[in-house]
């Protein structure tokens, strides 16, 4: 009996191991180094949520997506694709604050996480993240590329249930504003919405 004890202590151990190993790998876009999509749905947003409803603060997101990826890739193949997209990767990494969260979402889109930011705290972000990134260029393959940023914004007002509120649902909703707003942002050729 006791063999059996010791040999299923050492299989827990295993999946715990292989368990968090799964998670990182899941957790982590291979294309950026980001956190992904996964890892934004599934643990930093609803964390970040209940910890805002339980401060009373605000929450904000900033998705945001590089403007003409499409002629990217067809001017310079899927390679001048990613290759932009590590760099706008890298470009978000050097303008995020430390109390901010970037996540590769897909595709092209990135969120950032905004803690105890509003509107138009957000809205500001935003807009010097486009005017910043207007005025650099990317290189490929011995050319330069130029590119605009689609910016969407969500902000989150303190809800008076407080922990009380269910963070699944908030998600949820959360992703369905992210994508309309960058949906609107990119109808209207860019800009902050």
């Amino acid at each position: 009996m006791q063999a059996e004890i010791v040999r299923l202590k050492a299989e827990n151990e295993k999946l715990k191991t292989s368990n968090r190993r799964w998670m990182r790998i899941a957790g982590t876009d291979t294309l950026t180094g980001l956190r992904n999509k996964v890892f934004f749905t599934m643990a930093l947003l609803p964390q970040a949520i209940n910890k805002a409803n339980a401060d009373g603060e605000f929450i904000g997101c900033i998705i945001v997506a590089p403007d003409g990826l499409g002629e990217i890739n067809e001017k310079y193949g899927r390679g001048g694709g990613d290759h932009i997209v590590k760099e706008v990767a890298e470009f978000l990494k050097g303008n995020v604050d430390a109390d901010e969260q970037l996540v590769h979402f897909d595709g092209a889109n990135f969120v950032i996480l905004l803690a105890d930011r509003d509107l138009k705290d957000a809205k500001r972000k935003g807009l010097a993240l486009r005017a910043k990134i207007s005025n650099r260029t990317f290189e490929f393959n011995g050319s330069s590329i130029s590119l605009t940023l689609s910016v969407g914004v969500v902000v989150r007002t303190p809800s008076s249930e407080g922990s009380k509120v269910n963070a699944k649902e908030v998600v949820e909703e959360f992703l369905r504003r992210l994508e309309t707003m960058l949906d609107q942002a990119k109808q209207q050729g860019g800009g902050t919405e």
